[in-house]
């Protein structure tokens, strides 16, 4: 198993009875499907910057995942810490799965973003 990503606890939000056990993937990650083909979720933690960071997508075999999907790859990922979907620029976007959402987030949860609230806990 690798020492960032506790693919096990990921799986047990997700849910055991709807996705296979993960199984490793690249040299800091996991990969787990649904068990009906509908989904695949892959989870990977490398270091930028001197932060651990994890990359989460989820990519659905026929359509565009949805809201729900990426809230519940949230749970499962970061708990109750911060992640971001990106959108970068024509030039630096990359496309290998048509139909597939990502998140990034610091491994230790703590956000990257300045507090757009000014403290007022709304955006």
């Amino acid at each position: 198993m690798t020492a960032s990503i506790n693919a096990l606890q990921i799986r047990r939000v997700l849910g055991r009875s709807n996705w296979s056990t993960p199984v490793s993937f690249g040299p800091d990650g996991w990969r787990t499907q649904r068990l009906d083909g509908a989904a695949s979720i892959i989870v990977t933690a490398a270091d930028h910057e001197g932060d651990e960071w994890v990359h989460a997508s989820i990519a659905r075999t026929r359509s565009m995942p949805d809201y729900d999907d990426l809230k519940l790859l949230h749970l499962a990922v970061f708990g109750d810490g911060w992640a971001y979907q990106v959108f970068a620029p024509p030039s630096d976007h990359v496309n290998i799965h048509e139909y597939a959402l990502h998140l990034f987030g610091r491994l230790d949860g703590k956000p990257a973003l300045p507090d757009f609230t000014d403290g007022t806990g709304s955006i």
